[in-house]
Parts: structure tokens; sequence; C-alpha cells
């Protein structure tokens, strides 16, 4: 019962926009998270056959307790997945309306003219590569590509979407990033479960990379939960130096520890806190020169992400991007006021100008101490035109084109006197 209560809570999340599946898994703290996100992300896939069903049955309407987001992971385990995964009432309701359940399911494929349920999904036109960062605070690349070498892969060098399975690339444009074939499963590989991978999807690796702090700076990474960045960083900074992690929320920061330590990070100060108050001026920070901001945002450029766009949705989502929006411009802005901050980078994993281009044009106009600097001169992929500023100096990445996740950076250097 309990994997359908947490199933309820991250779908709920989700559908409001408060949270990518990911994130939304880990803060309810259900003992598999593996288990909750596949079962989460397979409801996802379904999501509008299981809502006729719903609508068939009138299953919610007949029954008491049992809300549309326990009944949809329910739905989906007892037509498609691995059976009800509980006992009690959830499966007693399932159990009772069992016929008609069925008799729906059939009605949708015979409607659809398809045998086979997967063909009740229309398949995606791509799928991303599996991007795996090489943890150099526990290993080298060298070490890693002599064990994957035994375990019958091989290094190859082509495209992204050419990549087949038991094959793997180094990426061109971040350093200790490796490409593997979509359906390459590492959970259970010892470079994972050791640390020295890093599941981490290529467009995520770019903020870090672009800030590039060297050894021995004091660097703070501003939204840092659930701390891939800030491992990233802790890396480039070879474990020199101090990195101030910090996120208000007290959820993430455990589980942000937790990877911390697994990374075996060590030059790292964890801060429960809002960024937002912090004082730039305080003794702790006189020493900070780079600055990652990495805001909440829409996670539009998410692709697990499958929601439905209903015009009730989009209407959350507008009212939602218009509030982060000024929350994103504040925390950039605040960045920016650290007395010996030299360079900041802000980035969002969202596809929306209101959270990327304006934010970056409105921060330009209103700190003219910094200036706009060119990111990844080489990435082709830049932010959309504008009259008002140089957002070519920005980068995007488009699923479809680049392989990645939806994301933007920006990158703002300071004026020397």
């Amino acid at each position: 019962m309990a994997l359908y209560k947490s199933a309820e809570d991250v779908l709920n999340q989700v559908e409001s926009y408060k949270s990518s599946v990911k994130k939304a898994v880990f803060s309810t703290k259900f003992r598999n998270p593996k288990q909750l996100c596949a079962l989460v992300m397979e409801t996802l896939k379904y999501k509008a056959v299981l809502e006729d069903v719903l609508q068939q049955t009138k299953l919610i309407q007949k029954t008491k307790g049992i809300s549309r987001n326990i009944a949809l992971p329910l739905l989906y385990d007892f037509l498609i997945g691995k059976g009800i995964r509980c006992g009690g009432k959830f499966k007693r309701l399932i159990k009772t309306r069992k016929s008609a359940i069925n008799a729906a399911f059939a009605r949708i494929k015979l409607k659809k003219k398809v045998s086979k349920t997967e063909d009740l999904v229309e398949k995606s036109n791509f799928t991303l590569p599996k991007y795996l960062r090489v943890n150099t605070l526990l290993t080298t690349m060298s070490k890693v590509m002599e064990t994957l070498n035994k375990d019958g892969f091989t290094l190859v060098d082509c495209i992204v979407n050419e990549i087949v399975e038991k094959q793997f690339s180094s990426d061109p444009d971040i350093p200790n990033l490796l490409v593997f074939h979509a359906r390459t499963d590492f959970h259970d590989h010892v470079l994972y479960k050791l640390g020295h991978l890093i599941f981490q999807d290529k467009s995520s690796c770019m903020p870090a990379f672009v800030l590039n702090p060297p050894p021995n700076s004091h660097v703070i990474d501003a939204c840092a939960a659930p701390g891939n960045k800030t491992s990233h960083l802790s890396a480039i900074m070879n474990n020199t130096g101090k990195l101030f992690a910090i996120d208000r929320s007290s959820e993430r920061i455990e589980v942000m520890k937790k990877q911390l330590k697994r990374a075996n990070v060590k030059n790292c100060e964890v801060i429960n806190s809002d960024f937002l108050i912090l004082k730039p001026t305080d003794e702790k920070f006189k020493q900070v020169e780079y600055i990652l901001v990495d805001p909440s945002c829409t996670g539009s450029g998410i692709i697990s992400r499958q929601l439905e766009h209903t015009e009730e949705k989009d209407s959350k989502c507008s009212k939602r991007l218009e509030s982060l929006s000024k929350f994103q411009l504040k925390v950039l802005n605040h960045a920016l006021s650290f007395p010996n901050v030299k360079r900041v980078v802000y980035s969002t994993c969202s596809i929306h100008e209101e959270e990327n281009e304006l934010i970056v044009k409105l921060a330009v106009e209103q700190n003219p101490n910094f200036t706009l600097k060119k990111v990844l001169p080489k990435w082709h992929n830049r932010g959309l035109k504008s009259d008002s500023f140089n957002a070519q100096n920005c980068v995007r990445c488009d699923p479809n084109v680049d392989f990645t996740n939806g994301f933007f950076v920006a990158l703002f250097e300071k004026n020397i006197a």
C-alpha cells in the first residue's frame, strides 16, 4: 500500500509542476526509489489509456477513499505491470471491478486496432543516450575504460545516436563524460555502486564545466540539491578550496549529503538555507569568487516529464511560470551582488524564454558591472535572438538535435576596473 500512496504523492507533485519525477520520488523517502520511479514513469507513459479505463468504469466515483492518482498506478500494475503489489482495500477494489476493468481495456485495444499493449503508446521520434560522468574524486578515465573493456564494452568514435549496446563513446564537449546506448543499465554495475560513475545528463554537466572554478577557490552552489552539479564542481576543484552547497529543502539536503559522501566530496559545507537570505557581506563568503545558480524552474526541458497539457494545467503552468521567473531573477541578482564574485553561471532545465533569455536580459540591464560572456563557442545551438542584448552568447540544448534534455546556460563575468 505504501508504494501506491508514494506514487500518488509523486504524481501530485509532478502534475502541479512542483517537481520532476526524480526529485519527487526522493522527497517521499520510499524505501525503494528505483521501484517507485519505474512505476510512476510507466503510469505516465500509459496515462491516456489508464484515464480512459477510469472514465469507462467510473472506478473513482463508485469507491470512497480512492483518488485518481492512486487508481492510475493500480490500474497500470493490474493491466500492464507486475500485478497489484499490496493487499487490503486497494487490492479488493481492483478484484471486485476486475471484469469491468478488463472489458474497458479490451475495448480500447479494439478501438485503436492494436493487439500488443505496447502499441497503445506512440513511439518517440528519439531516445536520449545514457550519460555517465567519471567521478575523478575516486578514479580516473583510464581506469574506468579499462574496467569497461574487461566487461565487454567497446570504445567507439561516432555520433551519439549511432551508438549501439555494449559500445560507449567519450563526449567531445565535456571532459570525463561517457556516452552509452539508451538501454544500457548501470545500476547494478560495480563502477556505479562504488561511485566511480555518476548518472548525469550532458546538459546538466554544462554549468559546472562553464563556471570552471580553479583549485583552492571559494565557490557557492546556490540551489544545490540533489548534488550532481555540486560533486562535479568539487571534481573540477580537485577537492580543494571551499565549496558551499546551499538548499532550502531539509529533505533534499539529506539526499544531497548522501550523494556527496558517496562521491567522496570533502571540500564542501552543506547549508540548509534559502540562498536569498544569505548576506553577501558575511565573513564566511568574503572569498567567494564563483557562484552557480541553477534555481527551481518548470523543468519543461526534461524529456521524462510526460504530462498532458489540458487548458486547466496550462493555466496553472502560466501562473507558476510567472512566479518562477520573478524568483529566478531575484536569485541571479543576489548572486551577482556578492562583493568578490568574478563569475556567475545561470542555468535551467527549461525551454521557456521567460526563464532563460528574458531573465538574462533583465540581469544584464540591472548589473552593468557584469558582462555576458560567450559560452561554449563551438556549440551550435545558441540563445534565442534578441535586439536588446547578445543572447547568442548563451547556449541552449535541444533534445531533437543535441540528444540531451532541454537546457539553458549563461555566464556572467565581472568587468575589470
